[in-house]
Formats: C-alpha cells, sequence, structure tokens
C-alpha cells in the first residue's frame, strides 16, 4: 500500500508537471492563460447543465416526477464513467510513457493499476464535477432539501465512479491479457481498444433491453419513481440503486444505510481489480509497444501501380488519414471520439424512458413539436443540430494536432514539393471527413426516429458546412502558434496537447454566439438558418483568409 501511495503521488505529479509554477514568465503567463481557459470551460460545461436541469425540473414537477431526475442524472454519470474510462483506462495503463520505466522496477501488478486507476478516476471526478453534480445541485435547490442531502451528495459523489471505473479497468485488463498473441501489435491494440469500447455499449444496451420495463404505463412509472430508473443500470453496475436511494430515501436512517451498502460495493470491486491485476497486467502490458511487419514479394502489376501518379492533395490527405486510422492512440482519441459523442446525446432518452408507451409519447411529442413551420420547435432543433456539429467538430481534435502528429518528422512537411497551403488544406479536410462522418450518425438517427418533415431535414443539412468547417479551420490555428512536436508518444500529441482544449473552447464559444440567441430571442426558422448556416460560413470564409495571410510566416517559424 505504501508503494502505491508513493507513486499515485508521483504519477500525479508528472501529469500536472505543465500547470506547477515556476520557470519563465513566458511560461507563468501560458500556464496563467491555461487556467483560465480550464475555468472557462468548466464555468460553460456548469452553466449549461445547470440551465438544462432546471427546466427538466419544473417539467417533471409539473407530473410529480421531480424525483426521476436523481435515478437520471445518477445513471447518466455512471454510464459515461464507464464509456469514457474505457479510453482512459486503455491509454493510461498501457500506452504511456512511464511503462517501459515502472515495469523494471519492484512493484506489484496491483500497486501499478491502483496508482493508475487513481489517476485515471481524478479524471473522471471532473467529468462528473462539470456534467453530473451540477444538476443534482439543482434538484436540492429546487426541491428545498436540507443539509443531511448535500452531506449525502457529497458521498455518492466520491463513491459513484468506482464500480464503472474498476469494470472498465477489468474488461480492458481481460482484452489486453492477449496482445502477446497478436502478430501485428499495433493493429491488435487498436482492435482490442473497439472491441473494448463494443462490448461496453453492449452490456449498457444490452442492460436498458433487458431491465426495461414489461407492460407498464406511465401511471405505474411515476408510482416506482427513481428506484425504477435505476434498475436500467443496476443490471451491469452494481451499486446505481444505492446512489439513487442515498439521496431519494425519505429519511436519514435509510440513506445511510443505502450510502453503507454503496461503500462495500465500491471495496469489493476495487479488491476484484487489484486481484485480476496480479493475474493478468503484467502478462499483457510486455511488448505492448512492439511491432510485426508481414513480408511479401510485391508483384509487377503492384510495383507499377505503386509508381504511378495521382493527385497530390488527395495522396497528402490520404497519408494522413492512414495514420489517424492506423495510430491506435490517434484512432480512439481522434477518430473514435466522432462516433461516440452522438451515443451520449441520445443516453439520457434511453436511460429516462420507462417503457414503450413513455418512449412512444416522448417521440410523439416531439414530431409534433417539430411539426409547424412556424413553432419554436423547428427553429431550435436547427440551433441545436448547428451546436452538435460545432460540438463534434471542436471536440475530435484531429485539426487542433495536425502539425503535432508530425512530431520531429515535421521538416518533411518544409522539403517536399507540395504548397504549405495545400499541406494545411489537405489536414483540415481529414478532419472535416471525420467531423462530417460523426455528425451526419445522430443526425441520420434523428430523422428515422422523429421523422421530421423534408424541409426540416434540408435545414438541419443546411447548416451543417459551415457547423463543420468553423471550428476545423479555427482549430489549425493553434497548431501554427504552438504545435507540440517534441514527444516520445503519440499519446503526448494528442491527449496532453493544450490545442485541443483551445480548439474546444473555440467551438464551443463560437457555437454559443450563434447558436444561442435564436434560442433566446424565439427567432424563425427562416431567421435562424440563416444566422446559422450563413452566418457560420461567412466566420470560416474568413478564418481562411486570416489563415491565407498568416500561413508562410507562421510555418516558416516553426522548427520541430
Amino acid at each position: 500500500m505504501t508503494n502505491l501511495v508513493r507513486l499515485a503521488v508521483v504519477l500525479f505529479r508528472g501529469s500536472g508537471s505543465g500547470m506547477t509554477a515556476g520557470g519563465s514568465r513566458r511560461k507563468r503567463r501560458s500556464q496563467f492563460g491555461n487556467l483560465i481557459l480550464f475555468l472557462f470551460l468548466a464555468v460553460y460545461m456548469v452553466a449549461v447543465m445547470s440551465a438544462s436541469s432546471a427546466g427538466l425540473y419544473s417539467l417533471l414537477a409539473a407530473s410529480g416526477l421531480q424525483n426521476l431526475m436523481v435515478g437520471l442524472y445518477v445513471s447518466l454519470g455512471t454510464v459515461l464513467v464507464f464509456l469514457f474510462g474505457i479510453l482512459y483506462v486503455i491509454s493510461i495503463f498501457y500506452f504511456t510513457g512511464d511503462i517501459e520505466k515502472l515495469l523494471p522496477l519492484p512493484l506489484q501488478a496491483d500497486e501499478i493499476i491502483g496508482a493508475k486507476l487513481a489517476v485515471t478516476a481524478a479524471w473522471e471526478y471532473l467529468y462528473l464535477a462539470v456534467l453530473v453534480l451540477p444538476p443534482l445541485v439543482v434538484f436540492g435547490i429546487r426541491s428545498q432539501a436540507g443539509v443531511s442531502f448535500y452531506l449525502f451528495l457529497a458521498g455518492v459523489f466520491v463513491l459513484l465512479p468506482v464500480v464503472p471505473l474498476c469494470l472498465a479497468s477489468i474488461l480492458v485488463l481481460l482484452i489486453m491479457r492477449f496482445t502477446p498473441l497478436a502478430r501485428n501489435k499495433d493493429r491488435f491494440n487498436m482492435v482490442a481498444g473497439i472491441l473494448a469500447m463494443l462490448l461496453a455499449f453492449g452490456f449498457v444496451f444490452g442492460t436498458q433491453s433487458m431491465a426495461g420495463f414489461d407492460e407498464l404505463d406511465l401511471a405505474q412509472m411515476i408510482s416506482s419513481g427513481s428506484e425504477s430508473v435505476a434498475r436500467l443500470t443496476t443490471a451491469v453496475f452494481p451499486g446505481t440503486s444505492f446512489a439513487v436511494g442515498a439521496l431519494t430515501m425519505p429519511n436519514a436512517t435509510r440513506q445511510l444505510g443505502q450510502l453503507g451498502l454503496l461503500l462495500l460495493v465500491a471495496c469489493a470491486a476495487v479488491l476484484l481489480t487489484f486481484r485480476l491485476a496480479r493475474l493478468l497486467y503484467f502478462k499483457g502490458v510486455i511488448g505492448v509497444g512492439t511491432s510485426a511487419a508481414k513480408r511479401r514479394r510485391l508483384t509487377s502489376a503492384e510495383l507499377s501501380q505503386a509508381g504511378r501518379g495521382g493527385s497530390a492533395f488527395w495522396t497528402y490527405w490520404l497519408k494522413d488519414v492512414r495514420i489517424l486510422v492506423r495510430t491506435p492512440v490517434f484512432f480512439m482519441n481522434n477518430v473514435l471520439m466522432n462516433f461516440l459523442w452522438p451515443v451520449f446525446f441520445v443516453l439520457p432518452m434511453l436511460a429516462g424512458a420507462g417503457g414503450e408507451s413513455d418512449s412512444g409519447a416522448l417521440i410523439a411529442f416531439a414530431r409534433g413539436f417539430l411539426a409547424d413551420p412556424q413553432g419554436k420547435g423547428a427553429a431550435w432543433s436547427i440551433a441545436v443540430c448547428f451546436a452538435v456539429a460545432c460540438f463534434i467538430s471542436g471536440t475530435n481534435g484531429i485539426t487542433e494536432s495536425a502539425l503535432s502528429r508530425e512530431g520531429e518528422t515535421f521538416y518533411i512537411m518544409k522539403i517536399i514539393p507540395m504548397s504549405w497551403w495545400r499541406q494545411i488544406m489537405a489536414k483540415v479536410s481529414a478532419g472535416v471527413a471525420f467531423s462530417l462522418a460523426g455528425t451526419l450518425l445522430p443526425l441520420l438517427l434523428a430523422a428515422a426516429v422523429l421523422r421530421p418533415p423534408a424541409w426540416l431535414v434540408l435545414s438541419w443539412l443546411a447548416v451543417l458546412p459551415g457547423g463543420i468547417l468553423m471550428p476545423n479551420l479555427g482549430g489549425i490555428f493553434f497548431e501554427l502558434f504552438w504545435p507540440k512536436l517534441h514527444w516520445e508518444h503519440e499519446q503526448k500529441a494528442v491527449k496532453q496537447n493544450l490545442n485541443v482544449l483551445y480548439g474546444m473552447a473555440l467551438a464551443l464559444l463560437l457555437a454559443a454566439l450563434l447558436a444561442v440567441p435564436p434560442l433566446a430571442l424565439h427567432f424563425s426558422p427562416i431567421e435562424t438558418l440563416l444566422l446559422t448556416g450563413l452566418g457560420s460560413l461567412l466566420v470560416a470564409a474568413a478564418e481562411t483568409g486570416i489563415l491565407r495571410r498568416i500561413l508562410p510566416g507562421r510555418f516558416s517559424a516553426i522548427e520541430p
């Protein structure tokens, strides 16, 4: 246990070294700017979640369903911790640069896993603090709960991510145990990550299908309350119902009992994770960074095809796409995230739907809300579609790490016979392609479920070009000024690259400037379409002009 605590402290210091005090004045200014950025993102997300949960409380309170809100957000937080945990566990347990330094040390596998699990949990607590904690605080304020509610909320907040994070760790340990059996380690690591995510989604949606209500109407769902909603995630994540009970039970004694049961389940999950780590971790992590290549003789036709000329732009674009897809760290953090966010958007509906009748009523209400050409529902949906496009495009980090992914081989970009502008545009096009794929997924899902009028679907499509181009063009600016070219492992080019956060903040800011006015001022659908669709294209055109102007000077100033 002593080694675990010491190692955890060392890993925390290493992960936070970029924000420590000291250094030159320029470095201190940069650290202060990073702190301001983090605070901006935190305040932005807390405000969004608080405002949305306050509106949800009012809707539920009208039908006596306000306790349902606790089960909804607790279940949502549990699922988010599990899904994000898969990504973080794979990266932190197996792909960080300290693995080669830790393995020769006299440390047990459970000590290494325990320390890395603490680092992973720290990131999960940040997500819960901005996405789940504000709605629960809003619930306490609106329901006029006493001081005891907030004390139990603090306990639930500390214990809630333990079980899903341990289950994510166990799942990854089992999959990565078979790494030494793979010839092509890079390909197997990527497939293992995808398989882990598929199993995660299978667990989540399988639970929802098995734990769904049978022939229950809305009145029965109201009487069952938040405990019925917690059943959706309890089957896979033991302890979820205890977390809900600790916040909704009628007296403090029963609440304390539920919190105690949650603590017991969390301790059991940690002990099981440590035990399996001793059996699986070393056998899975050794050799995880090596690769193997299969040699074969090329035919004359293949040699002739390889030497054939083609479009330099699309060849360069294809090179960037292949790097993103074939490098496990880039694939997990840049490509796969495009397709995870759409799932996160529909999780609240899936977690909150108590049965077929409830889900059908909700869908029928949404269809009627969107059908009126002069109603606010259509205008809101256009603004939301635009905001979703900006959000997905700004959070995948593809253009925000475009130059950083080149690393110390960046000098090749300066000597190949291709203009700097075309190279940058090829990298931006790669980001646009993946952003478009990730944005179309929830749009097509919404169109299939809600069956909106054709004119509304065309309006959704019309706001996508600006909503996708604007964040991708904005993200490349940060790379031209602060590329992260010196790294030993690909993870530093993406996960430890503050340009990704800068791009995310810019995308959220631009989305808010163009999407909030139609929501707040009740614009008509046509006015909303003009502001978001045409306005974003004008911003993208301005970004293109500025980029053309500063590119030669900034590109020549970058030294690998």
